[in-house]
């Protein structure tokens, strides 16, 4: 079967620097892979060029085996490539209810009003904030507009959704609450995803399924089992010394 999404070969060049050099990944569906990397690495570029934002230079991103980005094209637009996302400012639009918030992406893509309904209470039923359905997001605390951030994602029954940073700015215990419930809500529904973080043990608690980028490229991946016994190169080390022991 397909992957649900996969870069091949992905080439972004900015002025005279390679921003993305030649990275290659996929998803299969139910697959939660975490991409780390330090600030500057290429890790925002790779989720604008699965999203179909950018355009890549050279390589192709496929979606489901179709191809949709390729050699300098954008042959599917953001909006026809069932993907959601989930940016580190979270992008809820403050003048809409939470509610309202769900109820627009399902809106853009046709989604007929019952349904709409009845898919926009059975996930804040699950995220808990079912009787907070009419607040608008700057009532909200900041655990709350997370679970409304990934809720909207999840509610679009998305193909793959791209998590850039969701949980950077919460403190340890909500970082591990919010995780362990994007987690189980993944799992829960067979939803491919790409976790993209600094933190390596913020991706511990998601998934043991590592991309590691430096540079703009991918230089390392696999089971964290298999990078802590054979890192292969000295940043690599580095950044598994940080998980301790």
């Amino acid at each position: 079967m397909s992957a649900r999404l996969a870069l091949c070969d992905v080439h972004v060049r900015i002025s005279s620097d390679d921003i993305l050099a030649g990275v290659s990944l996929s998803l299969a569906a139910g697959e939660i892979l975490a991409l780390l990397g330090p600030s500057g690495s290429g890790k925002t570029t790779l989720v604008r060029v699965a999203l179909g934002l950018v355009a890549p230079d050279r390589g192709s991103v496929l979606l489901d085996g179709e191809r949709a980005s390729g050699d300098g094209r954008i042959l599917v637009a953001p909006e026809a490539r069932g993907l959601a996302v989930v940016f580190q400012d979270l992008a809820l639009w403050p003048h809409l209810t939470v509610e309202g918030n769900l109820r627009f992406g399902l809106r853009a893509r046709g989604v007929p009003r019952e349904e709409s309904r009845a898919r926009i209470a059975a996930i804040l039923e699950r995220v808990g904030l079912r009787a907070l359905g009419r607040r608008h997001p700057g009532e909200l605390s900041g655990g709350e507009r997370q679970r409304v951030a990934i809720a909207r994602a999840l509610v679009l029954e998305p193909r793959a959704v791209l998590m850039d940073e969701p949980l950077a700015n919460l403190d340890v215990t909500l970082k591990r609450e919010l995780g362990d419930l994007f987690r189980d809500l993944l799992a829960e529904r067979g939803t491919a995803a790409l976790y993209v973080t600094h933190d390596p043990r913020e991706a511990l608690g998601l998934t043991r399924q590592w991309a590691i980028l430096e540079r703009g490229r991918i230089v390392q991946q696999g089971g964290i089992a298999e990078l802590r016994a054979r890192p292969g190169s000295a940043f690599v080390r580095a950044l598994l010394d940080d998980l301790g022991a």
